[in-house]
């Protein structure tokens, strides 16, 4: 099947991508890595409403960010309706990874994905949906799904850096720090469990610091992976 990418035509056949690596197989989407990108197929019947449009894509794709990637090309049909979107494709390395960085790196990863927020939120654009399932870990941490990401030209860029900031507070307290806790440190394994995020969330508002990536870059512990094992030990 024939696709128009940035004025070119490509050939995929997004109902026999044998030849390609699955990534993910979403609600909405179907993910395969294609070479260095990540390309993803809307779904004929999506299980929820498809809210990125041409005008957005192409809105995105002059927003350079580093840690939270956005679609680079949309995937147009020969009637120009919009099949899916290219994406940069990162291999994940898995969360172990993010959690053993070293606190100098870990500060610098921080304010490479806080310098991203405050570029999308100059552009009016909105983080939605942020879950662990959408996150990959190659040394820095990586926001992968921009399926719900919206603009609001309601707002100004500080009130759209506000609700961005809080949102990536809760992200990473309740979906990041959380799951890595289950996942390596409870024998319940991924049983849900809220107490340990809200002792952290407590922590953190005690804390001097401005937003969760200010108080994850300065922990006192040498890594992530130290500053999880102390607070269970607290418990």
């Amino acid at each position: 099947m024939e696709f128009i990418v940035n004025g070119k035509k490509v050939r995929y056949n997004p109902y026999n991508m044998k030849k390609d690596r699955l990534l993910g197989d979403g609600m909405e989407v179907e993910a395969y890595q294609v070479g260095d990108k990540a390309v993803k197929f809307f779904k004929r019947y999506p299980g929820k409403a498809i809210l990125l449009t041409k005008s957005s894509i192409e809105k995105m794709k002059k927003i350079n960010t580093k840690r939270i990637l956005l679609p680079i090309d949309a995937l147009l049909d020969k009637r120009h309706n919009l099949r899916g979107y290219e994406m940069n494709y990162v291999e994940d390395l898995g969360i172990n990874n993010y959690f053993s960085l070293n606190k100098d790196r870990l500060r610098e990863e921080n304010e490479l994905l806080k310098k991203d927020i405050e570029i999308l939120s100059d552009n009016n654009l909105l983080l939605e949906d942020l879950l662990f399932k959408n996150t990959v870990y190659n040394n820095g941490l990586y926001l992968i799904d921009p399926g719900s990401y919206q603009f609001d030209f309601s707002l100004d860029a500080n009130q759209v850096y506000g609700i961005n900031i809080e949102r990536i507070n809760e992200y990473l307290i309740f979906d990041i720090l959380k799951n890595y806790y289950l996942v390596n440190h409870n024998k319940f394994g991924n049983h849900i469990n809220y107490t340990f995020g809200k002792e952290l969330y407590k922590e953190y508002n005690k804390s001097s610091n401005k937003d969760v990536l200010e108080f994850l870059s300065n922990i006192e512990e040498n890594t992530l992976e130290d500053f999880v094992k102390i607070r269970i030990k607290k418990r």
